[in-house]
């Protein structure tokens, strides 16, 4: 059931405006029509996490896919942390104004380091158990499938391998779809949660911690014979079209239009992760970039 925001966004909550959605390019899709329902989340602030494009990328994306709904969630500044807590109102996204825990599927943007905590911190909000051991005998009707992606989550998903359903390793342009496709399919037929997580282990680019081990040397093997013993980090190429993103009732830390005209570098610094991580370089045709 959709929360009632005007009762929350008191005169006290600074800059409601983050919490509110509806800003020029958001999506809007029928809720009882979707088969998957993600909610993307940055776990930022508004600010920060309404202007990074990967986010937007993703979140155009997923919307395009037919019987999918994709929905947003941010971190919210203290005061309403506060506010969520001291009335016990779950955390809720944007769009279709639902607790987190309504939707399938949970995915986080990892940046950086300092970003894990804020994760712990939405989770906490959204009612949500903390670690994958305390969610493995909820179905994900009860508590969603709680998955990371992004360049941090990518370079080194172990620090964080106790919270996460899964982790998605690479870029998602072609995964995530992917990814939807699987759950659609598992609902229809039923499966338990790890069921589901075993057929997304099938999946080129999804790592699943609960089925590996880390040995003594700091290598990590399966611990079960049915999932890949290596995984790929996806590459895909960018697709300038899905890059044209929100304009935000609030001035946003990148605040400015952006397209993605290049992914990756040339240059190869050693002390560069993203320039490391998003080998090989690869630029979109000057056409695609003035078709979108």
């Amino acid at each position: 059931m959709a929360i009632t925001v005007e009762e929350i966004l008191t005169p006290d909550i600074n800059r409601p405006a983050r919490y509110l959605g509806n800003e020029l390019g958001a999506v809007h899709k029928p809720w009882e029509k979707a088969e998957v329902r993600w909610v993307l989340t940055y776990p930022e602030v508004y600010e920060v996490g309404a202007s990074n494009l990967g986010h937007i990328i993703l979140y155009n994306i997923l919307n395009s896919q037919p019987r999918q709904l994709c929905d947003r969630a941010y971190l919210p500044a203290p005061d309403l942390s506060a506010k969520l807590r001291s009335t016990q109102t779950p955390l809720f996204a944007v769009e279709n104004r639902r607790p987190l825990k309504d939707f399938d599927i949970i995915g986080f943007s990892l940046s950086y380091e300092l970003g894990a905590t804020n994760i712990l911190e939405m989770l906490d909000l959204a009612e949500i158990p903390l670690t994958w051991k305390d969610r493995a005998e909820c179905d994900i009707s009860e508590i969603p499938l709680i998955f990371a992606g992004g360049q941090t989550a990518t370079s080194n998903p172990e620090p964080y391998a106790d919270f996460l359903d899964f982790v998605d390793l690479g870029d998602g342009e072609e995964l995530l779809p992917e990814i939807g496709l699987v759950i659609e399919e598992g609902k229809a037929a039923g499966l338990s949660r790890e069921a589901l997580l075993l057929d997304l282990a099938q999946i080129p680019g999804v790592y699943v911690p609960q089925f590996y081990d880390m040995t003594e040397d700091g290598s990590v093997k399966p611990n079960r014979p049915d999932v890949p013993k290596r995984i790929l980090r996806r590459v895909a190429t960018p697709m300038p079209a899905y890059a044209i993103g929100l304009v935000p009732y609030i001035q946003t830390v990148h605040d400015r239009l952006k397209i993605e005209v290049r992914r990756g570098c040339t240059r190869g610094c050693r002390f560069c992760q993203p320039g490391m991580l998003t080998r090989p370089a690869r630029d979109v045709e000057p056409e695609k970039v003035v078709e979108a």
